[in-house]
């Protein structure tokens, strides 16, 4: 009678506990549904504003700031809601046995590349890692409802903000729909950009005998040039200053005074009167500034009109110290910002959440990609001439091997190579098994002015359009917004 009672109470106890957690789980679908709806509501009206206040000059710092909180918050929404799409549309990924979860996380698994730590090494996950921190498994309910109050308060916070947007001028915009407005234009940098215009177009204090100089510091490819070039095609700058120029070299080592005046390109002339003939010199180089150098070219420059400013851009945190005000250092975009930008441009005007499955391999190539530009241009192009799942999981699969195969040899991420003709090793993206490899030396830019680009350009060899025999020149990437930079390497093909 014992045992029948104790067996009775415990099959009512495990009946309480499952009918519990079915209410809990079906309450808990409801509250993540209920939010989503929220979260896509008020995206929208988060885009509006952004819209709204893109199409204004907007100057003042504080609004400035607030604009920038509310697109990071957006892209966060973004990221949040696409993470969550995926795996709601792939119930397959959760259903699998522990084996197959093994094997696809170890298929998965990618290594951790700092592209701003100065030993720059690579680390490679062993077994017992932990999951990258940009994982396909989506954010839990609470992170989403926290995403959806911030949102909401964030919003109702910017009823000030509105009505004082309303008052800033308008701009001319050409009607661009958001694929080619990203495609085309510079990306996440717009508090930068107004920083240095703020710098830029500030009266100096009277008696002032130093021209003011912003220090501009980044790695390789994180878009100093592109937006310094947005900055100086400003009409704001272009009225302000008398005569725009650039000098771009590695250093200035063993310049002069005319030879450095002989080196700037003119980039705008103005000869109102009302810009007076304040000069405004933007130095771009690549390795550090010699001490003596500088010193004689700041003293030949103190000549300059009242209110000319210099920027100086370089990769070398070095050059901060020349700088009369805070310097302006750029890094990569964050992950929920990066997402915006390559989903975007992947998929065109496509939703990405009619297609989860190649939206979930997107997701990985950008956490694998770090915030690369480059890539997310080239590769979008490349994914968007090839827009179906098995397609883009190759790509993802040869973006694997080349990252692992070339941080192996190099010991750092490869977007970072500072050492001259160090080749980089990369592979058809068409083939399942690919029978040849392709190894690329010396990646340098040339301007856009440059008449002679290679006919041959590094997707043509991806998608194995073009395969000619011998070492030759190719065009690795061409930017399409100002200033247009091409960037050529040399190709070697040879048999795997």
């Amino acid at each position: 009678m014992e045992m029948f009672s104790s067996s009775v109470i415990a099959d009512l106890v495990n009946r309480s506990i499952s009918f519990l957690f079915s209410r809990c789980q079906k309450q808990t679908t409801a509250t993540v549904q209920v939010d989503l709806q929220l979260l896509r509501r008020l995206l929208m009206r988060s885009d509006t504003i952004v819209e709204e206040a893109e199409r204004r000059h907007v100057s003042n710092q504080d609004m400035l700031q607030q604009l920038k909180a509310l697109r990071d918050k957006a892209y966060r929404g973004y990221y949040v809601l696409d993470t969550i799409g995926c795996q709601a549309l792939l119930p397959g990924r959760r259903s699998r046995d522990g084996k197959d979860k093994e094997e696809e996380e170890v298929k998965r698994r990618t290594f951790a590349l700092s592209r701003f730590n100065p030993a720059k090494r690579v680390r490679f996950p062993s077994a017992g890692d932990p999951k990258p921190t940009v994982a396909l498994d989506g954010a839990s309910p609470e992170e989403l409802h926290q995403m959806v109050c911030s949102l909401q308060a964030m919003i109702d916070g910017m009823d000030e903000f509105v009505v004082l947007l309303m008052s800033c001028p308008p701009m001319y915009r050409e009607p661009y729909n958001v694929y080619l407005s990203l495609d085309r234009g510079m990306f996440g940098r717009q508090m930068e950009k107004e920083m240095v215009i703020d710098f830029l177009l500030k009266t100096e204090p009277p008696g002032a005998v130093n021209q003011g100089v912003l220090p501009i510091v980044g790695p390789m490819h994180i878009g100093k040039s592109t937006l310094v070039e947005s900055v100086c095609r400003d009409e704001k700058v272009r009225n302000h200053f008398s005569l725009i120029t650039i000098y771009s070299r590695n250093d200035l080592k063993d310049e002069t005074k005319a030879t450095f005046r002989d080196k700037c390109v003119i980039k705008h002339q103005n000869n109102q009167a009302s810009s007076g003939k304040r000069l405004l010199i933007v130095i771009e180089l690549i390795a550090d500034v010699d001490e003596e150098a500088w010193k004689r070219l700041y003293s030949c420059e103190r000549s300059m009109a009242q209110g000319s400013k210099i920027i100086i851009t370089s990769r070398s945190e070095n050059i901060v110290r020349f700088g009369t005000t805070e310097p302006l250092r750029l890094k990569c975009l964050p992950v929920e910002a990066y997402w915006y930008l390559f989903k975007t441009t992947a998929f065109g005007s496509d939703d990405p959440r009619d297609h989860p499955k190649m939206a979930s391999i997107a997701l990985e190539m950008v956490d694998a990609m770090q915030g690369s530009f480059i890539f997310a241009s080239m590769g979008a192009d490349l994914l968007r001439a090839n827009f179906d799942a098995r397609s883009w999981s190759r790509v993802l699969t040869r973006l694997r091997q080349y990252l692992q195969k070339n941080a192996s040899l190099i010991g750092e991420y490869p977007d970072d190579v500072k050492v001259k003709d160090y080749p980089r090793f990369s592979w058809s993206v068409i083939k399942e098994k690919p029978d040849k490899y392709f190894m690329l030396h010396d990646i340098y830019q040339r301007g856009s002015t440059h008449r002679e680009v290679p006919p041959i350009s590094l997707l043509d060899l991806l998608a194995e359009r073009a395969q000619p025999p011998g070492k030759y020149e190719i065009l690795f990437w061409k930017s399409r917004i100002p200033p247009y930079f091409n960037y050529m390497c040399t190709c070697e093909i040879r048999d795997m």
